[in-house]
């Protein structure tokens, strides 16, 4: 299990135990605890309202953002990270992705799965003018500047976010698509809705105003603020340039043939005689997240280099130019899957294709390989491989299946045949040796090798 670091921010005039409420709440729920969460309260950055120490300073919001960054790479460790913010919080969160990504380095931030804001400012606060005019003879307070409606740095930093995250297609020095979930109080009268939701589509209201939506009653274990805040970092929103998959599987049944029988394919520009010793089914599934925000085509090929693929089924209608499609009827070396999820938030969406493959695994390629998409996230990635025909038929397995999966985004193939050291990942365990199971959570991206051999009796 990826481990998964939340990591909370407070607003204006605040402190970390606006949070104890909530925290309480969760930490009784138990339930991110138990799916590996771990949870970071202790950020904190100076805020007030007025600095009555001539020697002191008050930090901007972006000052505030760089604070957030260096907390962040020294105190949270590897796997995903997790952003809540409250109020002014939720700015010092997007100045810190903004100041990432105006120093080119988006890349840093592939790790950041989510950013969930509450009653955050993004058009500006009204409540508090009057006090601000009452203190600005006293200090000068560039937060209070920064949250003031149509302040110029702010809205620049949301072009920013809007632009190279909400916008984002890819993650390179420049961008990082990252999702965003945002709440607004019923009864706040600091933040309006309007300013709460900003440029974010996936937003919601919470019971209460600008405060007590962070103090569920604790009488209430469901209570809607504290469900609402763990459903959106246990089940994150997607975003529109990541498809969002809670499940990519592979069965692959492999099956021993006799090369001196020709099989003669159909269905193509001409019929195609085939000898080979073995004869391949590989089933994929996709199902798309509820929360799968994607609406780009996919697109999904399989090339056999020594022998023939053939079409058996799929989902709907294969959305493949026709370019695409006449290689396969002309070659029969390669077919091309091509389909659009469909976007809807109340059920998943599953998208199935079985093909027959004839001489892809014979002796020196006995292997599956397969690149992932960079721009896919997966909540469990599983791959089936099943050989019991070779064991009925007499056959020994001198090379036990073994899969090694690199965790990079990479399409360099001088990568795939490296592992640098690293073990194999172990199967789920099983009773039979001729059928093994493997499954990886939250996957983004890498390369799966699986490799096998067998003997034929004598």
């Amino acid at each position: 299990m990826e481990p998964t670091t939340v990591v909370f921010v407070h607003g204006f005039d605040s402190d970390p135990d606006c949070w104890i409420p909530l925290r309480t709440a969760l930490e009784k729920d138990g339930e991110l605890a138990a799916r590996g969460y771990r949870l970071l309260w202790n950020f904190s950055y100076p805020t007030k309202i007025v600095q009555l120490v001539l020697t002191r300073r008050i930090p901007s919001v972006f000052e505030c953002g760089a604070y957030l960054r260096d907390f962040v790479e020294r105190n949270v460790p590897e796997g995903r990270i997790m952003l809540v913010g409250h109020s002014m919080g939720g700015l010092v969160i997007q100045a810190y992705l903004a100041g990432k990504i105006n120093d080119q380095r988006g890349d840093d931030l592939k790790r950041i799965r989510t950013v969930v804001t509450l009653a955050t400012p993004n058009r500006g606060a009204t409540i508090l003018s009057a006090v601000r005019k009452m203190f600005t003879w006293i200090s000068d307070n560039p937060q209070d500047d920064e949250l003031q409606v149509l302040n110029k740095e702010i809205a620049d930093m949301s072009d920013t976010i809007v632009r190279s995250v909400l916008g984002a297609e890819n993650v390179d020095p420049c961008a990082c698509p990252i999702p965003f979930r945002v709440f607004w109080g019923m009864e706040d009268d600091v933040v309006p809705e309007v300013s709460a939701r900003g440029p974010f589509a996936e937003a919601s209201p919470l019971e209460g105003t600008h405060h007590t939506i962070l103090e569920p009653d604790p009488k209430i274990p469901d209570d809607a603020r504290m469900v609402q805040v763990k459903s959106a970092l246990l089940d994150p929103v997607g975003h529109p340039g990541i498809y969002e998959l809670d499940l990519w599987e592979t069965n692959l049944t492999v099956s021993p043939n006799d090369p001196a029988k020709a099989i003669v394919l159909h269905g193509f520009d001409d019929p195609i005689q085939v000898q080979t010793d073995n004869i391949a089914v590989r089933q994929m599934n996709f199902v798309f997240s509820r929360q799968n925000r994607c609406a780009k085509p996919w697109d999904q090929m399989y090339r056999s280099k020594q022998g023939y693929v053939q079409l058996l089924t799929l989902t709907g209608d294969n959305e493949a130019d026709d370019a695409e499609m006449s290689e396969y009827v002309e070659t029969a070396k390669r077919f091309t899957y091509v389909f659009t999820p469909a976007i809807t938030s109340s059920q998943t969406e599953t998208y199935a294709e079985r093909l027959r493959i004839y001489n892809g695994f014979g002796d020196g390629e006995r292997n599956w390989h397969d690149h992932l998409k960079p721009n896919a996230r997966c909540k469990l990635y599983r791959i089936v491989l099943n050989l019991k025909e070779f064991g009925t038929a007499g056959y020994s397995l001198t090379v036990p299946p073994a899969l090694h999966f690199i965790n990079q985004d990479v399409m360099d193939h001088s990568l795939c045949d490296s592992y640098d050291g690293l073990p194999p990942l172990p199967p789920l365990p099983g009773t039979d040796s001729w059928v093994s199971t493997w499954e990886i959570e939250n996957v983004h991206g890498g390369v799966v090798d699986l490799a096998w051999e067998v003997k034929k009796p004598a």
